[in-house]
């Protein structure tokens, strides 16, 4: 599972996140509650100190004569007509009050007071703080609340821990009762387990589809086992009559061939019924021992069904055995893989040769038929779906009867074109 993904890594992103956010806030919030505090302190104070000062000046010159402006820095008293040296010419057209001023690399609250005279003549005060040292101050603030969050995101991070182990406990305990169940173990409700909370619906709603999909489950193989004895009934029946008909000494030849059409067609149908059971229990049923199931005579059988067919067109079919193949897997199963590989070749087929390879681990079956698109190839195997090009009836199920008996068996199936026409299907049996 992507960690990202997971409940778990979302509750701890969140805690962090949030964690981070909140200390980056709280940092802010409190630099800028200083920074203004401290300013506005150190603006009353020279600002207080200088109005004293100016009032005492117009009050009584001589009282206040030698005396510093402010208890904490110098000050400058100056009149319009003469500046004084000291102080910037922009400093003239300062109003009356505080005013927070930068000069070069270095930023000073100004202090300013017109509202005096001496002797009838306007007289200015001024005083100038340096306060470049509290940038300096924000700087170490600024590195104790780096170390403030590093301290947070841990403690958040070990809290996220225990909270998602918490939180995620019920849910771990569910899917572990899920991972324990299979295919036959007995359902039980899981809902008594957990409490009444999201957890519980969770699992309440589970035990009612579990429920549902057993009793469809159980209706299913029902009706196929009612199927299958109704179907094999009947087909037991004709062939006790086949044979009682194939006994008769005075049968002739045509109605023979006619009865062992009928014969193999009730063989082709038990053994479609069967396979057919095994695709909808999902059942891999396989010889028991050392017995085998042979294609090869499989395939000259379901060659010689198809001899009427061939009759009726140019078509030829070539089985080349090139080595001796044997797979561990009922003869009704790979009759049905092969009857319908090979019938399709016949039918798709309206001149040429049929070439029918037989391998180590493989069967081959090459047409010279109409063949398909490229586009087509991987829907062949769609229930339902035919190719464009054919025009014979059919209901589209037989690749997908294939597909699916290849997977319940893990055997692979292709089917790619040829360089000049047709297909090739190729059918590879995993060795035992």
């Amino acid at each position: 599972m992507n960690f990202r993904n997971s409940i778990k890594s979302r509750i701890i992103i969140a805690f962090l996140a949030f964690s981070s956010l909140l200390t980056l806030l709280f940092a802010v919030a409190s630099l800028s509650i200083r920074q203004n505090l401290q300013t506005e302190l150190i603006e009353q104070t020279i600002k207080q100190d200088l109005d004293g000062y100016m009032t005492k000046l117009a009050a009584n010159p001589q009282d206040v004569l030698g005396q510093s402006l402010s208890s904490n820095v110098q000050g400058v008293i100056t009149t319009p007509d003469n500046f004084h040296t000291d102080l910037p010419l922009s400093y003239a057209d300062l109003e009356d009050g505080t005013h927070i001023i930068t000069e070069g690399d270095k930023t000073y609250i100004v202090a300013v007071n017109k509202q005096n005279k001496l002797k009838g003549q306007p007289v200015w005060g001024y005083i100038k703080y340096d306060i470049s040292h509290m940038k300096q101050n924000d700087r170490v603030l600024w590195g104790i609340f780096a170390g403030m969050l590093i301290v947070f995101l841990i403690l958040a991070y070990v809290l996220a821990i225990y909270v998602s182990k918490k939180a995620l406990k019920p849910l771990s305990k569910l899917a572990a009762k899920l991972e324990n169940l299979s295919a036959h173990t007995h359902i039980e409700p899981l809902a008594p387990y957990f409490p009444e909370d999201e957890v519980g619906k969770i699992a309440h709603a589970l035990d009612n589809y579990a429920q549902s999909l057993t009793d469809y489950v159980t209706r299913d193989k029902e009706f196929n086992a009612d199927v299958s004895h109704e179907l094999r009934t009947p087909l037991a029946v004709i062939t006790s009559t086949v044979e009682l008909i194939k006994s008769n000494p005075n049968i002739s030849e045509k109605e023979l061939s006619r009865i062992n059409r009928i014969e193999r067609a009730v063989k082709q149908s038990s053994e479609l019924t069967e396979t057919l059971l095994l695709l909808a229990r999902e059942e891999r049923k396989e010889n028991q021992g050392l017995e085998r199931t042979q294609p090869a005579i499989i395939i000259r059988k379901i060659l010689e069904s198809y001899e009427p067919t061939l009759k009726l067109k140019p078509v030829k079919t070539k089985v080349i055995e090139k080595d001796w193949l044997q797979v561990k897997a009922p003869e009704s199963v790979i009759s049905v893989v092969l009857g319908n590989l090979i019938g399709n070749a016949i039918k798709y087929t309206t001149e040429g040769t049929i070439h029918i390879i037989i391998d180590t681990h493989s069967i081959i079956v090459q047409d010279e038929g109409v063949g398909v698109n490229e586009s087509e190839l991987p829907k062949l195997f769609e229930r339902h779906y035919r190719a464009n090009k054919t025009s014979s009836k059919g209901s589209g199920i037989g690749l997908a009867i294939v597909k699916r008996l290849c997977e319940l068996y893990n055997w692979d199936i292709e089917i790619r074109q040829n360089k000049t026409a047709g297909l090739t299907a190729i059918l590879t049996f995993n060795p035992d």
